[in-house]
């Protein structure tokens, strides 16, 4: 009886010591300080960190999304560390670089994403910066208790670290009798997107007076981040304390606190604008004085989703406050509350749950056939609700509901049952109320589409070698079509092979070459998709996915804005498979041979497969309908050394007909128990003939 693929490849993966420094990629940590001031020029540590992959060795550009924003790395002093000259392929480990970023002075506040590049494993994964627009300070060690509490003066953001166990930072600052501060902490937020960090911060922060008295705290109000506004009546000096709430500490759990007398936005009414029109804003927060409305110009180039921009009022500029931009015209409902009134379709209202509990309740009229999107958008802009959507008809039945369709924000796909009205209600499933619980509910015609993902955000590949991504197509609205995609800015010597995914198939494989010639480089693209509905050319581009390390060893996705390719010194296999065309018909098997090519030093357990594949589950499957891998009659698990074995396709007898698909087949290198590094041979043309007529 022969061991399953699946088993096999997961019995190789635990057996397998971790692979050698340069089958990886590098995986950051953390960033520190985690952000900088525009219209500075600062030098910034990177910090690697992650299972199998953390090695900086090599760094040599620096890839930000967006504008305003550019780095240089700053080479070691003392140099790289030169590699052992008896193993010149075990690459020494650098696990730090300090790169000197200068951001313009106009340049968009926010967080960025960035990724560094390295000559042996090409760029890394996601990291991110924050671009700030108030004095930037750094914590000083040791400021464990008051009286050793590091000096600030406001307004300030400090670059921290929670780094180790019952860790605890005090900062001592002075104001004026009758002065506001406000203290937001960024550090939470700053952690979804690291590979391997499976326990994430809890930030809380306490406010002492000179006498040590606690007088304020606050805990999880930006999720686990922290948000708290204080009025002090009496001047003098006073303390405030960051800490973890459990204690517990991690060296990658970077923070910013903010401590600033500007303007503090926490709501705004309407959340979503027109680009092109100006919208009048009502605001919620603190240091606002009179202003409690103001008339923001939208432009009309803003991307469409969501836009991140402070506001200018008479007291200063406000935090950069986050608002959604769309075409669908808006309306605001700001009387009674619960809220009950008319959701005119296409459209828009925008509203605040004031009261725990609240149900809002809106009408609209469909007709019988009519397909709809309604959705919220609140949680991503920061608001403080967990909202659930629920049409019903006018007799009180429930005829849809969701909670959570993007993050914590809900999206409902109807369709009219009938002629007639319905409604649709808001609520928190908290039962919270209050100026922060605002939201925005939104119907658009559903119209046929198209969205695209991409499975992996980065790929690494040397010269004369190949690699794959899997463009990943999720039709909407009764789109039916074919789907064009190919990648858009590559970097010299490389070249992608676009591919038509057909209308029956959602994966299509990206090919990646680069020439013998090929330099090493690196940059960001754009994987795109075209395709045409009802007559026109529509164009779409791909979402990224990252890999997140889930405890318990899952593979977990995640959706980035950026894509990252680059051009590599020497991998460790290249891999060849023979025959480069196969033609069959339903009800046939072919076997294909597959041999790797091993640089000497590498010598560890390889895995082949045309999938994507982890602990039984199937993440990316770019096999035509009815074509599959026979996985007991395969040998897919190559052993130290080994180079060669082989791939068994069988064709079911209702298999459709296809020509000319090209087949990847992948040598997968394991990084660790989660991520590996996949190298393709030369396509393998599959053509399946049409079933003979009986």
């Amino acid at each position: 009886m022969k061991t399953s693929h699946h088993i096999r490849a997961l019995i190789a993966l635990l057996l397998a010591s971790p692979a050698s420094a340069q089958t990886s990629f590098p995986m950051i940590g953390s960033v520190f300080p985690a952000g900088v001031q525009r219209g500075t020029t600062t030098e910034v540590t990177v910090i690697a960190g992650g299972k199998g992959g953390a090695n900086l060795n090599g760094a040599y550009r620096v890839l930000f999304s967006g504008t305003g924003v550019t780095a240089e790395i700053v080479p070691p002093e003392k140099g790289w560390p030169a590699p052992d000259q008896k193993n010149p392929w075990q690459l020494p480990e650098v696990r730090e670089v300090k790169m000197r970023v200068t951001v313009a002075p106009d340049a968009p506040p926010g967080v960025r994403e960035f990724r560094i590049a390295t000559r042996r494993m090409g760029t890394s994964t996601v990291g991110q910066l924050v671009i700030g627009d108030e004095p930037e300070k750094i914590e000083a060690e040791p400021n464990n208790d008051r009286g050793q509490a590091q000096e600030a003066t406001l307004p300030c953001v400090i670059n921290g670290r929670i780094q180790q166990g019952e860790d605890v930072d005090f900062y001592r600052f002075r104001v004026a009798a009758g002065q506001t501060v406000t203290f937001a902490v960024l550090c939470h937020r700053l952690e979804d997107r690291v590979h391997d960090l499976e326990e994430h911060a809890d930030p809380l922060i306490v406010l002492y007076d000179a006498r040590g008295r606690e007088i304020a705290r606050n805990d999880d109000y930006y999720r686990a981040d922290c948000l708290l506004h204080y009025r002090f009546d009496t001047s003098g000096e006073y303390f405030v304390e960051i800490r973890d709430v459990g204690y517990k500490g991690n060296p990658h759990w970077v923070y910013r606190l903010q401590m600033t007398t500007r303007p503090y936005v926490t709501a705004v009414v309407p959340c979503a604008v027109v680009p092109g029109q100006t919208a009048r804003l009502r605001l919620h927060g603190v240091g606002l004085g009179e202003t409690q409305t103001i008339e923001l110009s939208v432009p009309s180039d803003v991307p469409r989703g969501i836009w991140t921009t402070p506001l200018s009022l008479p007291g200063g500029v406000t935090n950069p406050v986050a608002l959604l931009v769309t075409e669908q015209p808006q309306q605001t409902h700001e009387g009674a509350q619960p809220a009950s009134g008319t959701l005119n379709l296409p459209g828009g209202v925008n509203n605040v749950l004031m009261n725990p509990g609240q149900i809002d309740r809106y009408t609209f009229t469909a007709r019988k056939g009519e397909a709809w999107g309604f959705e919220v958008t609140a949680r991503r802009l920061d608001a403080e609700v967990d909202t659930e959507l629920k049409i019903r008809n006018m007799q009180g039945a429930v005829l849809a509901v969701n909670d959570d369709h993007s993050g914590k924000d809900s999206r409902i796909e109807w369709t009219a049952p009938e002629d007639g009205q319905y409604v649709i209600e808001v609520r928190d499933l908290a039962r919270r109320g209050g100026p922060a619980c605002f939201y925005n509910l939104t119907a658009t015609r559903l119209q046929p589409d198209f969205r695209i993902r991409c499975d992996t955000d980065r790929a690494m590949i040397a010269p004369g070698n190949r690699t794959t991504w899997y463009a990943l197509v999720e039709r909407k609205h009764g789109f039916a079509g074919d789907v064009r995609v190919e990648v858009r800015g590559l970097p010299p010597g490389v070249t992608a092979l676009p591919v038509t995914i057909p209308a029956n198939m959602t994966t299509g494989t990206l090919y990646l070459i680069a020439a013998p010639d090929a330099p090493v480089d690196a940059a960001l693209v754009e994987v795109v998709g075209t395709a045409t509905i009802n007559g026109a050319s529509v164009t779409r581009k791909a979402h990224p996915i990252t890999e997140i390390y889930i405890p318990g060893g899952a593979r977990g996705l995640l959706e980035v804005e950026t894509q990252a390719l680059a051009v590599t010194e020497p991998n460790d296999l290249e891999v060849t498979a023979s025959p480069p065309q196969l033609s069959l018909k339903p009800g046939e098997t072919a076997r294909i041979e597959v041999e790797i090519k091993r640089r000497p030093d590498y010598t560890k357990p390889v895995t082949l497969d045309v999938r994507i594949q982890h602990l039984g589950g199937v993440f990316v499957n770019p096999l035509p309908p009815g074509v599959s891998v026979d996985d007991g009659a395969s040998k897919t698990l190559l052993g130290e050394g080994e180079t060669k074995g082989y791939l068994v396709l069988k064709v079911a007898p209702d298999a459709p007909p296809i020509r000319d698909w090209n087949l990847a087949i992948l040598a997968n290198v394991s990084i660790n128990f989660v991520m590996k590094v996949w190298y393709a041979a030369p396509p393998v043309s599959l053509t399946v003939e049409p079933a003979e007529k009986k």
